[in-house]
């Protein structure tokens, strides 16, 4: 229901008496500022009644409220933001790792909502909705030319509801019509992991308000499987919940270690968060893989563990996403998400990387790479690290740059259309290999969607091995779920394998840091900036 614009107008100059009666009581330096803040509310008040009066066209006054709060945060760093109530439903299902829905993660692919899998035990798992499916109707409604957010807001609802999908499948003539009952979805953060050979891999996608009780189960599991080392891949994990940062990294700190503390202009700000460990695991050595996207709760962890000794990172350096954002709830269903602090690991190295918001990803980059060598830091031992912004593996991994070919076919996504497609067609089983004639086969089909590509594109080893590990991926993820992308793919993985090896070549902690610092000297002089 539109507002009526004297009210409001009301509201700010009730809300402008307010603040004047509490400018009585200040002190002369606060009154002086305060006394400038009501005179801009009142500049603002004048502006926002005159543009309900006689702008040109009429304008809903909770409209012109949002685009004035949003411009203002715009000042602001980019993780400063005005959430409305689609928004900010949305953030509270990320922290609790819950939702009601199908148990579907999707994509949009030819223009429609695609399945990109079901969530084992789900209501979309148990009916034998596929990856690669598209969906095509949402209660009867067309869904061409949808968004993601657009499905996401039909699909997801009150547990116990339901509603009708319509798919169309690829090697089925007739489109297939549902009806599913919407249940409680559990996210899990840390969606794979296994005994490879006596390492343990635990793959951490996110942190939630569960993650660490996951992990400990995980960690009970392996334990009892006698693993020998242990490697928490943090790649491309964007972080999370504070508390559960804190809580992971108590599962290898002893009681009273410092993890994290934070700085902020406002005193209360000013916090610092040690271990309330019981049981440490820590009978064996530990590795941590990060890279320039694991950013905010995934840079606390490892920058915890790398500044006690207790892993060896290695990767790429973090993003350096390093700022504590609090909530404040606005009304009754909106909130404000507000930068009011900064994160230091234990050295005392700030986590915040300070670029422009404008800043090229070429000059974000050569950041990362360059570092920052007048910031000296120290671990527990005495080990150099460094500071300025993110967290600076122990071991660099420098990762080949795509190809153009490779660029091409990510960006539309062939490895997983083609995977949907090959799977219709031809009998697929867990010993499926990627031999040439899957790899002649892809090719006809890349080229039937426009992907323009040269002989020597093709007979180039680098393409090819990219190309088959690619396929391999997506028709595992296809038949297995995510759990079969992460089996088809570990075994090629160069990171994992770089830490698979570091184990066997240097059993114990110390011997592993001895055995990185002798790999720092070894390499190109080129990287050796980065170390």
């Amino acid at each position: 229901m539109r507002l009526n614009k004297k009210f409001i107008v009301s509201i700010i100059i009730a809300s402008i008496v307010v603040v004047g009666a509490i400018l009585v009581v200040a002190q002369d330096e606060e009154s002086k500022r305060k006394e400038s803040t009501l005179e801009s509310l009142d500049r603002f008040g004048e502006v926002f009644e005159k543009v309900l009066d006689y702008y040109v066209e009429e304008k809903d006054p909770s409209e012109l409220i949002d685009a004035a709060i949003n411009g203002m945060l715009k000042d602001l760093d980019p993780h400063s933001v005005y959430l409305d109530s689609y928004q900010y439903q949305n953030l509270m299902i990320d922290t609790k790792g819950e939702f009601g829905g199908l148990g579907i993660t999707i994509t949009v692919r030819d223009d429609y909502p695609t399945v990109i899998s079901p969530l084992e035990g789900t209501p979309a798992y148990s009916l034998g909705i596929q990856g690669g499916d598209k969906i095509v109707k949402i209660e009867g409604v067309p869904t061409k030319g949808w968004k993601i957010e657009d499905a996401v807001k039909k699909l997801r609802g009150k547990p116990g509801t339901k509603v009708k999908i319509t798919i169309v499948r690829e090697g089925v003539a007739d489109s297939l019509h549902y009806t599913v009952t919407r249940e409680i979805i559990k996210v899990a953060s840390i969606p794979y992991y296994d005994d490879m050979d006596g390492i343990g891999y635990v793959r951490i996608s996110r942190f939630s308000e569960n993650t660490a009780g996951e992990l400990e189960k995980i960690l009970n599991e392996l334990e009892a499987k006698k693993i020998e080392g242990l490697i928490i891949d943090l790649r491309s994990n964007p972080g999370g919940l504070l508390q559960a940062a804190k809580e992971v990294s108590e599962l290898f700190l002893e009681k009273g270690k410092l993890i994290v503390y934070t700085k902020g202009r406002v005193e209360k700000n000013n916090r610092k968060y040690v271990s309330q460990s019981r049981k440490v695991h820590n009978g064996y050595p530990l590795v941590v893989l990060v890279n320039g996207a694991s950013a905010s709760a995934s840079e606390i962890v490892a920058g915890a563990l790398q500044d006690w000794d207790k892993a060896v990172i290695i990767g790429q350096t973090s993003f350096g996403k390093g700022s504590v954002q609090s909530l404040f709830p606005i009304g009754k269903s909106a909130a404000l998400k507000l930068t009011t602090a900064k994160y230091f690991t234990p050295s005392g190295r700030c986590i915040h990387r300070e670029a422009e918001d404008n800043a090229s990803a070429e000059e974000i980059a050569k950041s990362k790479k360059n570092g920052d060598k007048k910031q000296v830091f120290h671990t527990a031992s005495g080990r150099v690290v460094y500071g300025g912004g993110g967290i600076t593996p122990d071991w660099k991994i420098t990762l080949p740059e795509f190809t153009e070919l490779e660029r091409k076919l990510e960006l539309k996504g062939l490895f997983f259309s083609f995977a949907v497609h090959y799977t219709a067609f031809h009998k697929v089983g867990e010993n499926f290999k990627v031999d040439d004639m899957v790899i002649k086969e892809f090719r006809d089909f890349a080229a039937e969607k426009k992907v323009e590509s040269t002989d020597a594109d093709w007979k180039n080893k680098e393409n090819v091995d990219y190309i088959r590990n690619g396929i391999k991926r997506e028709v595992f993820r296809k038949l297995y779920g995510l759990k079969g992308a992460y089996i088809a793919t570990l075994p090629e993985d160069e990171e994992v394998q770089k830490a698979i090896e570091l184990f066997k070549k240097a059993p114990t902690l110390s011997e592993m840091f001895k055995y990185v610092e002798e790999q720092k000297k070894q390499a190109p002089a080129s990287e050796k900036a980065a170390e």
